[in-house]
Parts: C-alpha cells; structure tokens; sequence
C-alpha cells in the first residue's frame, strides 16, 4: 500500500493576515522627517538635476537611501521645540 501523504499546514502569519509584517500605521495626521543616514542630521534635500538623489547639507553625503521617520502630530510638535522651531 502507498503511504498517504500529509496535508501542508498554512502558516501563522496567512491565518493572521500578515499583521506582523505591515508597520503599524499611526492614526491621524501624520508627519514625514527625513534624515541623514552617515550623520541623522534632518537638513537634507533633493539634488536639482539628479533623479533620486539626496544630500545632506551638513555633512555633505549624497546617496539614494535616507532614512525617513513617521511622526504623529503630537511627536512632530516635540521633535519642532526640540530642535527650537517657533510654532504658532
């Protein structure tokens, strides 16, 4: 007689429809700060010319890759004091 074959068992993370993959997305409005990845300094902007380029006008690193923090509207009001903005 053949040997009957096991049924496969579908994964945790399909029956829990991927939650733990997704970030969690944070309610209400929310605040996009892009930084430096060599020195985390926040003054960076696009190259005019250059598609995808960043630069950090600090310490000058170019590159395609910046890191980018999601914060909520009560984080983006502390980091603006922190960092001595004047907010109306």
């Amino acid at each position: 007689m053949a040997k009957k074959k096991s049924k496969i068992q579908t994964p945790d993370w399909i029956l829990k429809g991927g939650e733990d993959e997704k970030p969690k997305k944070k309610k209400g409005k929310t605040f996009k700060v892009r930084r430096c990845p060599e020195c985390n300094s926040d003054d960076v902007g696009v190259v005019i010319g250059e598609i995808g380029l960043w630069e950090c006008r600090k310490c000058k690193w170019k590159g395609t890759k910046v890191n980018e923090e999601e914060l909520d509207e009560d984080e983006f009001m502390k980091y603006l004091d922190d960092k001595g903005e004047d907010v109306a």
